[in-house]
């Protein structure tokens, strides 16, 4: 029993490739199949040109957009470096200044640093002589006066 279902079952699937096959041939040899399928990929190219379309007009005007601003930031690069020239030999104006107020400066202080030197040298010594003073009152202040009178 199970070999003639096989059978059956076999036979309706070799009806259905015969079924398909022809129909298959029956396309191809009427080739409106082709027909459908241009017209087809004709409408499936009218959308998709629609869709380019839009979005190149979109690449067009941020192209347009962006040409406009490169064109005013070019206008405005000499304005800009000059200025930057401008400021910049402001600054070197301003430190040659400050370069020439210290080197002036640094003479007129080593000028006065040697007269100010020997001043500086002699209070040291009078320091030195007056910083032993000190340590000798403090011994003074440890030491009793002959005054006070000790009681053991």
């Amino acid at each position: 029993m199970e070999k003639k279902n096989v059978k059956v079952d076999v036979k309706k699937w070799v009806q259905r490739v015969k079924g398909a096959q022809t129909q298959f041939k029956n396309l191809v040899r009427d080739g409106g199949w082709m027909d459908d399928a241009k017209s087809y990929v004709e409408r499936q190219g009218k959308e998709v040109r629609k869709l380019i379309d839009g979005d190149l007009q979109k690449v067009r005007e941020f192209v347009e957009r962006e040409r406009r601003e490169l064109e005013r930031l070019q206008k405005q690069i000499p304005t800009e470096v000059h200025r930057w020239k401008k400021y910049l030999n402001g600054q070197k104006k301003e430190l040659e200044k400050v370069l020439a107020g210290v080197s002036s400066g640094s003479k007129k202080f080593q000028k006065k640093g040697k007269k100010a030197g020997a001043k500086k040298a002699g209070q040291k010594r009078v320091r030195k002589a007056s910083a032993s003073s000190p340590a000798k009152k403090v011994a003074a202040r440890k030491a009793p006066s002959p005054d006070v009178s000790v009681t053991s």
